[in-house]
């Protein structure tokens, strides 16, 4: 006849695999949690240094972008109406101007007369470049606005990136993006001392196929001092975007 095990051993047995059992479930868990900190730590190295990254940290929409790329035999018209400079400013201007109007319109604090004014103006300097005034930008989400605002401009629902790289040339497709980046990166800046800019690789990406020097491009996307006062961080801010305007209109 087969000895049946005592209580006291049936529960050491018992108390036995659930100690094994709770301890392999922590284990598992505990790499997971580690896996994730060392994951969310390299990506944020990456999109800290978009130098290093390339094209690594970009959307999927902003790398299969094909809005500023004209076909060879395309002949452009825009030069009859506005100078290769006047496009080039004028695409620039364009982009702050929907970039600022993005960020802007997500607090209800801001003037919404000033947002109205904002948009006429942007309507006034797509109709001198001849293409489409841009739309405006709404978010799905509050959280994920700026995730939204990269599907935005890459969307080009208005086709006014395409149109300028058509009337114009992909340089002015180009400005006119990295002018709607810059516009929203630089007035959230000042509200995140210590951070690196809002989409710091698109503004690396769109000022590099432009051909911008990076003196004047790379410190908007750097990490802002955190002692700096928001005061600091935008006249920082303005006196970068003064000097890239002022750059296009040097270009002949």
């Amino acid at each position: 006849m087969t000895p049946q095990p005592s209580a006291r051993t049936f529960w050491s047995t018992r108390i036995g695999r659930a100690t094994v059992f709770v301890a392999v479930v922590w284990s598992v868990a505990a790499s997971f949690i580690a896996f994730e900190l060392v994951f969310l730590r390299g990506a944020d190295f990456l999109m800290s240094r978009p130098a290093l990254s390339g094209s690594l940290v970009l959307s999927a929409a902003t790398r299969s972008s094909q809005t500023c790329v004209v076909p060879a035999d395309h002949a452009v018209t825009g030069g009859n109406v506005v100078s290769p400079a006047e496009a080039r400013v004028g695409a620039w201007l364009l982009g702050l101007k929907i970039g600022r109007d993005a960020i802007a319109r997500q607090y209800t604090s801001v003037d919404r007369n000033l947002l109205a004014q904002g948009l006429q103006d942007a309507q006034r300097i797509a109709s001198m470049l001849g293409t489409p005034a841009p739309a405006v930008f709404v978010p799905r989400h509050a959280v994920a606005a700026n995730t939204d605002f990269i599907a935005f401009v890459e969307a080009d629902a208005s086709q006014t990136a395409r149109r300028l790289a058509l009337r114009h040339s992909a340089e002015s497709c180009l400005l006119y993006k990295l002018g709607a980046f810059w516009g929203y990166a630089a007035l959230v800046r000042p509200s995140l001392p210590g951070e690196r800019a809002v989409f710091a690789a698109e503004i690396r990406h769109y000022a590099t196929l432009a051909g911008l020097p990076s003196e004047i491009w790379a410190p908007l996307s750097e990490v802002t001092p955190a002692t700096a006062s928001p005061g600091e961080i935008n006249a920082q801010s303005a006196d970068l975007t003064q000097k890239v305007g002022a750059y296009l209109a040097s270009r002949r």
